[in-house]
């Protein structure tokens, strides 16, 4: 007589179980994997909008006056589909020489005319790249505040966005790109 013991196999409790933490286990994964390919796609907008920066500045130190951009580029309103940097894009950031390489998820804008800054020295501007990445309507953005001497920076002429803020000091992050939220709510990784 053969006893029930020693007959192999796993239990159909056994492979519920299995099949539950595999479960579980992916639905992390994938949750992971869409925020890094998030902040990957962000990396664009931060390497772009640093040399968007220093092409302002660049351009300020040889003509004392910071340029100033008509529209967002490339247009259209920005969606998640990448669009190709055209020569209208070229055009518009020419006077700076600033062009992004390939496809762009993002659309940027230099603001640093009177009336899109109110310092009145004229020695500040703000650099954007937003974008929808998501898809969900609200668009999160990279942008740069260059304050002028008494401190007064240049809202976002797109947006109206100011500087946003460091969680850690609670200070407006300036001369720097920082990310900034969707328009839908607080900061958060998957908004950019």
């Amino acid at each position: 007589m053969r006893s029930r013991k020693n007959a192999g196999g796993f239990t159909l409790i056994e492979l519920m179980v299995v099949v539950a933490i595999i479960g579980a286990l992916s639905a992390t994964a994938i949750t992971l994997f869409q925020s890094q390919q998030l902040r990957s796609k962000r990396a664009e907008g931060m390497t772009n909008i640093e040399a968007l920066a220093k092409s302002a500045d660049g351009y300020f130190g040889e003509v004392g006056a910071y340029p100033s951009v008509a529209g967002s580029w490339p247009a259209p309103f920005p969606d998640p589909v990448a669009t190709a940097w055209d020569a209208a894009s070229s055009a518009a950031f020419g006077a700076i020489g600033f062009r992004a390489e390939g496809a762009v998820r993002y659309r940027y804008d230099l603001d640093a005319t009177p009336a899109e800054c109110p310092c009145a020295s004229q020695n500040c501007f703000t650099a954007i790249a937003f974008s929808d990445l998501e898809g969900d309507g609200a668009p999160g953005g990279v942008a740069y505040f260059r304050r002028d001497d008494l401190g007064i920076e240049c809202p976002t002429a797109i947006f109206g966005w100011n500087a946003p803020t460091d969680p850690t000091t609670g200070l407006p992050i300036h001369e720097a790109a920082a990310a900034y939220p969707g328009a839908g709510g607080p900061l958060a990784p998957d908004d950019y």
